[in-house]
């Protein structure tokens, strides 16, 4: 039975705010369920003869305990195994940021970059060299570059091929759809202080399109100091003001704790 079945038979299937604990026996499953129903049934809201009342509720509570420890489950899963470490984001950022083998593009201008090899094969490889065991290939990089720093960093999920369902892909704008998903997007109106680790997202034109994605290394009152990639056919250390409307908001990784 769903949950709007149960309204419509004199459940109140209004969330509570207690917090339950999985117990055995009946009246623990009672206390578990109080979420789902506070209440046995009336007779009246069951609109069952009275002969039958019982045999529905007892009928109905293994039903509920299936439903609610499935759904534990799933959320135990989801969890990730442990926290994110923001100074390890930003060192895996400023490493790629000294890496002269690879912080550039080569030939200067020509969107070949090792990132994108990195990632996504099947970009176009003419004319791009190989280096430290990457084809590397032609593409507007910023995400590749942010995702390799989320990536190698342990981000949670930001190992998730795209070809697999990861939420994290070439485009600028996974970075903020990762945020939303997990619930660590927090947008520049908020008033929320950048946090090392984060990624930044921008909308240069303010068309309601993202168009580039940064790591943030530092923040304060007034200033955001970010590691880019593809940011003037490199990877650069860049700054801007915390009010600048081109930067749309941050994302989180996924169970990093704010410094």
């Amino acid at each position: 039975m769903g949950l709007g079945a149960m309204a419509e038979n004199g459940f109140n299937v209004r969330p509570t705010s207690r917090k339950c604990g999985l117990k055995l026996g009946w009246s623990g499953f009672d206390r578990l369920c109080s979420g789902f129903a506070e209440r046995r049934p009336t007779l009246p809201a069951m609109k069952l003869p009275v002969q039958n009342a019982g045999v529905f509720y007892r009928r109905l509570r293994p039903a509920l305990a299936v439903t609610v420890l499935a759904m534990g489950a799933v959320m135990l899963s989801s969890a990730p195994a442990s926290a994110v470490s923001r100074p390890a984001i930003v060192s895996v950022a400023q490493d790629q940021l000294g890496n002269a083998a690879r912080n550039h593009e080569s030939p200067l201008g020509s969107g070949c970059n090792y990132y994108t090899g990195y990632f996504r094969t099947w970009k176009p490889d003419t004319g791009c060299p190989s280096g430290d065991g990457v084809q590397w290939r032609n593409s507007d990089w910023c995400a590749d570059f942010a995702k390799y720093v989320w990536r190698n960093a342990g981000v949670p999920y930001a190992n998730v091929p795209e070809g697999s369902g990861g939420i994290l892909t070439g485009w600028a704008s996974s970075f903020k759809d990762y945020g939303v998903a997990h619930g660590t997007w927090k947008t520049r109106a908020s008033g929320y202080l950048p946090q090392p680790g984060d990624a930044v997202v921008f909308d240069w034109d303010q068309s309601g399109d993202i168009d580039h994605v940064g790591i943030v290394t530092s923040a304060n009152s007034s200033t955001v100091y970010t590691i880019e990639g593809n940011s003037g056919d490199r990877i650069k250390a860049n700054s801007y003001s915390r009010s600048n409307a081109d930067i749309v908001g941050y994302s989180a990784p996924v169970g990093a704790t704010e410094v």
